[in-house]
């Protein structure tokens, strides 16, 4: 029995195995493909952090708070910009190189380091590496320090399949291996990090991978998840005829690019006061509003300002290439994509879940800190701080979670699983017709029409009836195929996407209704999700706490 077995490889889960490392606790990690093969190696964005003067853990706070759109949780922001700077640093020292004003800087050089501005920040707080290339970067370093420690066994080609649940807390998991035998694998904590959802969608930026594991088997142990109507859709996803989209940074705006219409017209001025570099549900609610207004698929992005944009963008400029576009003379097209999940398994600042010995962090988790639309560059920060987090409250002793963070007011809900016989059904030998293939398109094309951008009643409700029907040939599905179990976990969460989706009836961050175009003050709470129930909780502690300054200081604001 591993002290840890932490589900996934990304940032947040690798952080979380090497921070355990360093304890002496003995680490199992468990990825469904290669241990490099994660959402994070695919991250253009970089990191944002308070790293120096005239910046500051407040400024950082208060634009975090802003792109929340109120339903960040203060203490767990807090957090995240107070130990942020420091896990940047700590992962410079383990190899990870940024990129300095025309140098490559030393390992943890942080005054080398060049920063740019990103949407949503009021001023340049992000680093990068290799220009576009942060997150294959950070991941290579730490598959490096990861294959390097003694003290983390490694499983890939692993997936998982359920919660191994026993006295009411998680004692591990049941995976699938590539040769198709299934087995429980027991440990004294469990750490989800899974990543994210975009494969709900049929236009997305995610990789193949990002089938919504951790929530969905979250969602069938009964364990809480909340704010999973908060898909944000990144705003310039190259549309052109791949997937998943290619990226176009939000550092190209950073740098100047402006976005404009089939008639050149630069359509975020007069918009909001940042213009281009407004925060991505705004710019993506524009988007989409000129594509309908217009009868367009797309709108452009001119960067033809930005010089040497093949040695500051490779990455993005590698994408164009392949698609027979030049950024120095060409606009290039865009239109919205899935991106990223502000919600997730429900957390307190110490990454602790409703079900004792289970642990989420990053994109798995819902920590309070992205609230309805997450800020810029604020995501591998995530996983940096909440899986160093998740180990400390370990080493400590922490079993269960604290009523703080985004656990704040969230009932301690009796643990019903959606479907008792889940386990069972997984191992089974039942075949059928059904195409695994077949069933996830079905999904990802009634999300995207129904369940996107913009949304409103009825375009929910056929939502949530498609996906109902969906259920039958589900269960006809081949079984002990790793396809099988992605098709149906995309579907148990685009289902909750949904559900919460119908039961927000206003518009807030990136959740933005037809039918209910405003913020409701009603509304100011978050949709908790647990075994068959959905709960609304409001914040008005939270209203409270932010009135009250709930943060360190604002003198140097």
């Amino acid at each position: 029995m591993h002290d840890v077995l932490v589900l996934g490889s990304g940032v947040a889960g690798l952080t979380t195995a090497l921070d355990a490392a360093r304890l002496d606790l003995s680490v199992l990690v468990v990825t469904k493909g290669e241990l490099a093969q994660t959402a994070t190696r695919y991250a253009q964005g970089g990191v944002a952090a308070a790293l120096r003067a005239p910046d500051s853990p407040d400024l950082h706070l208060a634009d975090t708070l802003i792109a929340g759109a109120g339903l960040c949780d203060p203490d767990a922001v807090n957090v995240l910009v107070s130990d942020g700077p420091e896990r940047v640093r700590e992962l410079a020292r383990i190899g990870a190189r940024f990129d300095a004003d025309g140098i490559e800087a030393e390992h943890d050089d942080d005054a080398a380091w060049a920063l740019a501005r990103e949407g949503g920040h009021s001023l340049a707080r992000v680093v990068h590496a290799g220009g576009d290339a942060t997150g294959a970067e950070i991941e290579r370093a730490l598959v490096e320090a990861v294959r390097a420690s003694s003290a983390i066994d490694v499983l890939e080609s692993t997936f998982v399949l359920e919660l191994l649940v026993e006295d009411a807390r998680c004692a591990g998991a049941m995976v699938l291996s590539a040769g198709g035998t299934t087995e429980n694998i027991r440990a004294r904590h469990t750490v989800l990090a899974t990543g994210g959802a975009g494969q709900c969608f049929a236009v997305t930026t995610n990789p193949l991978l990002s089938t919504g594991d951790g929530m969905a088997v979250a969602l069938r142990a009964g364990v809480a998840c909340a704010d999973l109507e908060f898909v944000q859709f990144h705003p310039t996803a190259l549309h052109v005829d791949v997937m998943p989209r290619p990226l176009l940074s939000e550092a190209l705006r950073g740098d100047g690019a402006i976005l404009r219409d089939d008639r050149g017209r630069a359509f975020m001025r007069g918009v909001h006061p940042l213009a281009d570099l407004a925060p991505r549900d705004i710019v993506s609610r524009t988007i989409a509003q000129v594509l309908r207004t217009r009868s367009l698929d797309h709108v452009w992005l001119d960067a033809t300002m930005i010089d040497r944009f093949e040695q500051r963008f490779p990455t993005i400029w590698s994408a164009c290439s392949r698609n027979d576009l030049d950024p120095r003379r060409d606009w290039l097209p865009v239109a919205p994509a899935a991106h990223y999940m502000s919600g997730g398994v429900v957390t307190d600042p110490a990454g602790a879940t409703t079900l004792a010995h289970l642990w989420a962090c990053g994109e798995t988790a819902c920590s309070g800190v992205h609230g309805a639309n997450r800020l810029a560059s604020n995501s591998l920060l995530d996983g940096l701080v909440f899986g160093a987090r998740v180990v400390q409250a370990i080493s400590g002793g922490k079993t269960e979670p604290a009523q703080s963070g985004a656990m704040r007011g969230v009932p301690q809900f009796q643990r019903v699983p959606v479907r008792a016989e889940q386990a069972a059904d997984l191992a089974s030998a039942n075949r059928g017709p059904v195409d695994p293939h077949a069933l996830l398109a079905a999904v990802q094309r009634v999300m995207s029409s129904e369940c996107g951008v913009v949304r409103d009643a009825a375009s929910l409700q056929l939502a949530a009836e498609t996906l109902d029907d969906l259920t039958v040939p589900a269960r006809a599905l081949p079984a002990r195929r790793t396809d099988t179990y992605e098709a149906r976990n995309v579907l148990d969460v685009a289902r909750v996407i949904v559900t919460t989706a119908r039961a927000r009836e206003e518009s807030r961050g990136a959740h933005t209704r037809r039918d209910f175009p405003d913020q409701s003050a009603a509304q100011l709470g978050r949709y908790v999700v647990a075994g068959e129930s959905t709960t609304f909780v409001p914040l008005a502690a939270l209203e409270g706490h932010l009135a009250s300054g709930g943060r360190r200081s604002g003198s140097d604001r």
